[in-house]
């Protein structure tokens, strides 16, 4: 899939189709709920800092934007912080307090800066006590060992999510732990997907499919083989698939990428979003691009986030975004910059 500086600009031309693609939305029904999904908010200036290698302002920004547009609930795809430790978890939970405050509740998922050592497990769990799958909340995790509230699934309202935790976990005598893998999970998404408790689902990780930049996914750290692992890459796709999940979100690459992925086998197929950067730190396409993946849509060096608006018939992801601000509280001027979601009843994608 060859990339050039050209596709990456596409999206300045995106504002000719939207009034067009605006008239498929236009009809929202009564029964309309919203929920957002922050990307990575890591940030490496000055670790010492008061924001403890967080980007404070860019979150402030968006949980304000996501308050004005009254969403339920926030997903964040991991990287909450630069580096993993007690101090950086607690620093990025307080920033949420405007949304809680708002009754907007927030679910977090571990990314590769958030679990540098074992410690990270209890010190994530510590700074957000409520994750779903532990004693006493809501949702379900895989019976695996501290998988509790690191992997979990839950319900809201006619849609179902399901966080993968793909970092260590365990202290298995190794120098960094033991991390499950998707086929380890696989049984469990299985069990979830199945469940009639939803009418739409979607799979969220940090870590991607198939990345721009890295080249590890969700499924290896071999960087060199993104194929590595094809029965237990087959199995997921094809569970998905299956089971009607439309979108596989992610983050890990600091850019907004939207695009088509075939399985390494070639029978199924996954839309994949890396949902962009909300923190001062982006990244460049690399190749190799491999020819199972068809770009849709991208955009580079620009702080974003989603909000998704469900209805009974259908779903509807709008992806906003605004020029880097800098380093101190701000308005910026959020733009639309792509739109996508499909029909419940025949997945019909909306155009």
């Amino acid at each position: 899939m060859q990339t050039t500086r050209r596709d990456f600009l596409r999206l300045t031309s995106l504002g000719l189709i939207l009034p067009l693609s605006s008239q498929v939305y236009c009809s929202e029904s009564k029964n309309e709920w919203k929920f957002g999904i922050i990307p990575d908010t890591q940030w490496g200036t000055n670790m010492k800092a008061p924001f403890h290698g967080t980007a404070l302002h860019i979150i402030d920004a968006i949980n304000s934007e996501m308050i004005r547009q009254k969403v339920d609930l926030v997903i964040q795809v991991g990287d909450l912080v630069e580096h993993s430790s007690a101090i950086a978890f607690e620093t990025r939970a307080a920033r949420n307090q405007s949304i809680l405050d708002a009754g907007i509740k927030y679910y977090p998922l571990r990314g590769n800066h958030d679990s540098f050592d074992l410690e990270s497990v209890a010190q994530f769990k510590a700074a957000f006590p409520n994750l779903p799958g532990t004693k006493g909340n809501e949702g379900n995790s895989p019976k695996l060992r501290n998988a509790d509230g690191m992997t979990y699934s839950f319900t809201h309202k006619n849609g179902k999510f399901i966080l993968l935790d793909t970092f260590p976990l365990v202290n298995d005598g190794t120098k960094n732990g033991k991390a499950y893998s998707i086929g380890n999970y696989q049984s469990w998404i299985n069990s979830q997907l199945s469940k009639s408790d939803h009418q739409f689902s979607i799979v969220f990780a940090h870590k991607d499919l198939l990345g721009q930049n890295h080249k590890d996914n969700v499924f290896s750290d071999d960087e060199k083989n993104q194929n590595s692992h094809p029965e237990i890459q087959n199995n997921f796709f094809s569970s998905l698939q299956e089971n009607n999940v439309k979108y596989f979100i992610c983050g890990h690459d600091h850019m907004y990428h939207r695009s088509r992925i075939k399985s390494p086998n070639g029978k199924a197929e996954l839309e994949q979003i890396i949902c962009g950067s909300a923190a001062h730190k982006f990244y460049l396409p690399q190749p190799p691009f491999l020819e199972r993946e068809t770009s849709i849509l991208k955009e580079l060096n620009r702080i974003g986030f989603m909000i998704a608006s469900v209805n009974n018939e259908r779903i509807k992801l709008t992806y906003y975004s605004a020029p880097s601000f800098g380093k101190i509280p701000a308005s910026p001027k959020w733009e639309i910059r792509d739109l996508c979601g499909y029909k419940f009843q025949n997945m019909q994608i909306l155009q």
